[in-house]
């Protein structure tokens, strides 16, 4: 039954199909989100007197750059990616302690490395790089594996430890868990047992959640506020109130209130609340759908990838998971499921570092998809 139901996953023209509803959910995510900007930044210009178009403008260079990234990722041969792959990693760690030495502080933060005028979040790049990383010294572990040899995990994991600690000094704890739930994740898809990943699982995330919340005192205003439900006046009640004011087909674009400064980051990291308030259910199971349809068809391409061996398959399955779960983090942060960490919504939200680091990733599953349409997936080759 399994072997009938993965089959038709096997021909070309399914990946090809697969790459083509990737890119095609990618686009019109890409799209709503324009418009929601506008939206948003429009109805603020109207209250502060800034230029309306200004964000707009400033995201389409984004999306223009966003656009390059994808093209270049989609591209570039695996091999160049596994080269890339330690130095990109050395890079990222370089970049976050740059960051906590030379970047001021902002809301308490250190998140942001300013350079030549264009503000760099390293840790956006940092996932990039653990999933190039990982994508290629996992794929050199299953080598020497059947070669009777068996790696240690803990020198492949300590770059990685590294750079989630100083992620976590910045601070930035949903970051460090995301880059924690990353590494577990394509740890498990290798096939390396639960006993080996879980302790580590099991003891550096409560570690981290316990250091974050004894250390920083937003962290654990942000968690009292969860646990004790979303008071009124707080960021998250807000979304609530635009999401369930906007009904099941919504108050009509551009006629959203909360967003008038009853919420901060409306463009950014709450915009799935305008989307529900003034698009309503539908525009809101839109855009989860279309999210759905990454995930699908990012697996599909990641399955169909096994025909160019186990790198591939890691790259495409770990960059549709870095979409796919900081997508459901923000969902879950806006509808109160899960505490505040400040976690854009991939596509849609304002900011540069994050949609290049999506669109790169989708660079990836298409670039799997395009070579693995060329090859018989019942006939692996070497990496």
């Amino acid at each position: 039954m399994r072997a009938a139901v993965l089959q038709p996953m096997n021909a070309p023209a399914d990946v090809r199909h697969a790459g083509r509803m990737v890119l095609g959910a990618v686009s019109g995510l890409i799209a709503l989100g324009l418009v929601m900007i506008y939206s948003t930044s429009s109805a603020l210009g109207a209250v502060d007197g800034s230029p309306h178009a200004a964000m707009l403008l400033r995201q389409l260079r984004w999306v223009a750059l966003g656009g390059l990234a994808l093209g270049i990722a989609a591209s570039v041969p695996l091999a160049w990616l596994r080269k890339a792959a330690a130095p990109s990693l050395a890079v990222a760690i370089v970049l976050l302690a740059l960051t906590l030495v030379l970047s001021p502080a902002v809301k308490g933060s250190r998140r942001w490395l300013y350079i030549g005028g264009l503000s760099i979040q390293a840790s956006e790049f940092l996932k990039l790089a653990v999933l190039l990383y990982l994508a290629d010294r996992l794929a050199k572990r299953d080598g020497e594996q059947a070669q009777g040899l068996r790696p240690r995990l803990l020198p492949l994991l300590a770059p990685i430890a590294i750079a989630v600690v100083l992620v976590l000094v910045e601070p930035d704890l949903g970051t460090s868990l995301f880059i924690v739930a990353q590494a577990v994740v394509l740890l498990g898809l290798a096939g390396v047992r639960p006993t080996r990943v879980l302790p580590f699982a099991l003891t550096v995330i409560p570690a981290v959640v316990f250091f974050a919340y004894t250390r920083f005192p937003h962290v654990r205003n942000r968690f009292n506020l969860y646990t004790h439900g979303a008071d009124e006046g707080t960021q998250v009640h807000e979304a609530l109130v635009a999401i369930g004011s906007g009904g099941a087909l919504g108050k009509g674009l551009g006629e959203g209130a909360q967003k008038l400064g009853y919420f901060a980051e409306a463009h950014n990291d709450f915009i799935f609340a305008v989307i529900g308030e003034e698009l309503g259910f539908v525009g809101c199971a839109g855009v989860v759908i279309a999210y759905m349809v990454i995930a699908w068809y990012g697996r599909r391409v990641a399955w169909c990838g096994r025909a160019l061996g186990s790198h591939a398959l890691y790259l495409a399955a770990g960059a549709t998971f870095i979409v796919v779960f900081q997508a459901l983090i923000n969902v879950a942060v806006v509808t109160a499921s899960a505490p505040t960490k400040g976690v854009s919504l991939p596509f849609i939200s304002t900011g540069g570092s994050n949609l290049l680091m999506a669109c790169a990733c989708i660079g990836l599953v298409l670039n799997v998809a395009r070579r693995a349409a060329r090859v018989d997936a019942t006939e692996p080759v070497a990496d």
